[in-house]
């Protein structure tokens, strides 16, 4: 590793600072000591709090865990985890260290914002899974679907990326109602399928309606989650404007295509 890397993030006093920009809080002494005894730093080493320095190893489980505690606010972090999940991420520490140095190197400290995340409110997330669950979720199960992503008991509104996984979360849970969930990491893997690219949480459906339209075709009031499945974010009011569409009307598989096709020209792709 860099000489940069050793001599100024490995310092305790810029490790913590960088640490804190990343959790987006400060540290306590209390809780930077449990950090240093999760990392395998917590020893003497003869030296005051703030001119410590740790090895590039307990650097990086440092760094990583500022990223975890980021993520998951309320689960609980042993050794074994925190080095999982350090051993999976390592990509975000290389996107740390390279602005790190590069700030030092060029001696620029002022970094680009980045924009806000868009928040979304649970209540509409929940109303969008209700739907897709044919069913209003009960508060326990509520609950639990929020803290199986470390989303917090009173919390309001969540990231659009969190809002996402929870809609897919009752997909999965309408086609699959006995399994138990799998990882988040896997339930992200799973939502890269391409068909949906367009989905949203007005048009989010499971694998069994796309199935059950493909075979028999569906009604005008489904057809904007049809064409979801496809890439195509299309509004009923877009459908109105191409004309001979009907909320009541039920489209055939033949009429289906013809929609996709026309989506295709329109859309050009």
């Amino acid at each position: 590793m860099s000489v940069v890397l050793e001599d100024w993030i490995g310092q305790s006093s810029n490790l913590k600072k960088q640490c804190e920009k990343i959790r987006g809080a400060a540290i306590s002494p209390r809780t930077w000591q449990n950090w240093e005894r999760l990392a395998g730093a917590c020893y003497p080493q003869g030296k005051k709090v703030s001119e410590r320095s740790y090895t590039p190893e307990q650097t990086e489980l440092l760094l990583c865990l500022a990223w975890y505690r980021k993520c998951y606010p309320r689960v609980k972090v042993t050794y074994r985890s925190l080095r999982d999940y350090w051993q999976s991420n390592e990509y975000k520490l290389e996107e740390v260290f390279d602005a790190f140095c590069e700030a030092v190197n060029t001696k620029q400290q002022k970094q680009p914002q980045k924009p806000a995340p868009k928040l979304i409110a649970l209540s509409s997330v929940k109303k969008s899974c209700d739907q897709i669950m044919n069913r209003c979720i009960s508060r326990n199960c509520w609950a639990s679907w929020k803290q199986f992503l470390g989303i917090a008991k009173y919390e309001r509104y969540v990231e659009e990326g969190l809002a996402s996984i929870l809609v897919y979360m009752a997909c999965w849970r309408h086609d699959n109602p006995t399994q138990r969930f799998p990882s988040v990491r896997e339930l992200m893997v799973m939502m890269r399928n391409w068909s949906r690219r367009a989905m949203s949480l007005e048009t989010a459906s499971s694998a069994k309606m796309w199935h059950a339209w493909r075979m028999r075709g569906c009604k005008g009031r489904d057809l904007p989650k049809y064409l979801a499945t496809y890439g195509y974010r299309v509004s009923f009011r877009t459908l109105y404007k191409w004309g001979g569409f009907s909320q009541r009307k039920h489209y055939s598989v033949s009429e289906l295509s013809n929609w996709i096709k026309l989506a295709k020209e329109k859309y050009g792709t």
